[in-house]
């Protein structure tokens, strides 16, 4: 007997008959195609209206201070109604800060934590909680176009000076080589070539035969070596030559002494007193009108939804005000550079301090020594203002 013969297509005709009553239309008559459709859309329809109340309940929570949902950043944990500092974790978090503003190197402070607390994180996120709000008390909310900072909203872990002065190391360490912001030596990073302008780095010159025939590492470090700026980057047929480093940073220390308080008593310093002046005025004026707020509530003026609105608005205008003033250079830079420009205060320095206050006030140094003599070098110094 055939397929054919042997197929009955009576009972599709009354498979409709099958369904339960009340069963949907739509899912008993109908394509395959027309069905899925019809159930993405409305899949997508009830996705919409969870992602409105959610976003409604993240509104609220940012117009109250709240913390944003999710896990508390490391060094805190979630209290009440703001975040607590985590007892266990915030010194970790606080060594990691202090390495870093000391050397400038964030991979040096990665490490560092590693070894001392047995805690591995990534660059990334290295970088990501010196860039983070909270451990300077604030409160950063994302899911807003541009993302909103509410200040002093829990304890903070660094200080505002702290804060400030990590973002100066990070705003000056974009414009260096990623192996010359963390290097031992001062100079590095900071000195290039005059005639070819080409980047100069230090160099390390030793008798590297009487340091082979030396078997104790503490006799081999005694080997006297010497350093060196190179420009290994030279198009030129004959390369640029290579200059005695400690020849080179007494003379930049001279140059500096010499040229700073000049720099700093410029026009541009002299008006930074009164963009700080007229900065801090404005944040005194919507402080005073927050202090006016609570009393239009008092006297049903204003209902608590709007005044909470108000308050939020305010305190999100005052971070940014604080932001920009914060990013201005000290108002007593005149008398912080004549403090600096004695030449004993930089040769008391280790390496590492000097490195930092180079790279506070200098962007970059051009040698040109295309003369023998260092007397006839000449040095040229860019700073930051």
């Amino acid at each position: 007997m055939s397929s054919e013969a042997s197929f009955d297509p009576a009972p599709l005709k009354h498979r409709s008959e099958e369904f339960p009553e009340g069963f949907p239309e739509k899912f008993s008559q109908g394509s395959p195609e027309d069905t899925s459709r019809g159930s993405q859309a409305g899949l997508t329809e009830q996705q919409q209206i969870i992602r409105q109340k959610i976003c409604q309940g993240h509104a609220q929570n940012r117009v109250q201070a709240l913390p944003p949902p999710g896990n508390a950043p490391f060094g805190y944990k979630r209290g009440k109604d703001r975040y607590a500092i985590d007892r266990a974790n915030a010194p970790i978090v606080k060594e990691f800060f202090e390495h870093f503003l000391l050397y400038g190197s964030l991979r040096g402070a990665v490490r560092y934590i590693a070894q001392k607390f047995n805690k591995a994180i990534a660059v990334s996120t290295g970088k990501h909680w010196l860039t983070n709000p909270t451990y300077r008390g604030d409160l950063a909310y994302q899911s807003v176009d541009p993302p909103q900072i509410i200040r002093d909203t829990h304890k903070a872990i660094i200080s505002r000076d702290e804060a400030a002065q990590v973002d100066r190391l990070l705003r000056r360490n974009r414009s260096l080589p990623p192996r010359s912001a963390s290097a031992e030596r001062s100079l590095a990073g900071l000195v290039y070539c005059a005639t070819c302008q080409g980047k100069m780095t230090v160099a390390s010159v030793g008798d590297r035969g009487k340091r082979q025939k030396l078997k104790n590492p503490k006799q081999k470090d005694r080997v006297k070596s010497y350093l060196y700026l190179r420009c290994q980057t030279c198009p030129q047929p004959q390369k640029c030559r290579g200059l005695n480093y400690d020849r080179v940073l007494n003379q930049v220390i001279d140059k500096i002494c010499n040229e700073l308080p000049k720099a700093v008593s410029g026009q541009g310093v002299s008006q930074l007193g009164n963009i700080k002046a007229q900065i801090e005025s404005v944040i005194l004026a919507k402080q005073a009108m927050m202090e006016q707020i609570p009393p239009l509530v008092t006297s049903g003026i204003l209902d608590t939804e709007t005044a909470d609105l108000r308050l939020y608005k305010i305190r999100t205008e005052i971070a940014d005000l604080e932001t920009k003033l914060s990013q201005l250079p000290p108002i007593n830079l005149v008398a912080i550079a004549q403090t600096i420009s004695i030449p004993q205060f930089w040769l008391d320095l280790s390496e590492s301090e000097r490195r930092f206050y180079f790279r506070e006030f200098i962007r970059a140094i051009g040698v040109d020594a295309s003369q023998k003599r260092e007397e006839d070098w000449n040095l040229q110094l860019i700073f930051v203002f």
